[in-house]
């Protein structure tokens, strides 16, 4: 299975964005949806009438989203979380980001309505 992911504002990156498209998910970006600069509650909705599953290095902000969302009978098609560290050796890489979703979608976990921390699929 493959997904249609949105990249948040600080996970758009031009090359992750390949590597997802080359793994064969649908990717859309701030930059190519023309929602730069939007709140991340704003990028929320984008994804979720849209369809995306949205994918983050914003993840405190984004958990605390998912819980309102959850408490309004709101859904969404997944929130996906990377965790980055002052130690950037510990940080995921672009090729570790694709094969943790590759893995996550394998696990068969539900994903809609969901967030997941992909930090622990790699």
């Amino acid at each position: 299975m493959h997904l249609s992911l949105y990249l948040d504002d600080c996970a758009d990156d031009d090359t992750l964005a390949a590597l997802l498209r080359q793994a064969g998910h649908q990717v859309s970006t701030p930059r190519i949806a023309g929602t730069a600069g939007l709140s991340d509650r704003e990028h929320l909705d984008y994804a979720a009438h849209h369809g995306y599953t949205l994918l983050t290095k914003d993840p405190d902000d984004f958990i605390d989203l998912h819980h309102q969302w959850l408490a309004t009978n709101r859904t969404h098609s997944g929130i996906l979380l990377i965790y980055e560290y002052k130690d950037v050796s510990k940080n995921m890489s672009r090729t570790q980001i694709v094969l943790a979703i590759d893995n996550l979608v394998a696990s068969a976990l539900p994903i809609a309505n969901e967030i997941h921390n992909l930090n622990q699929w790699r």
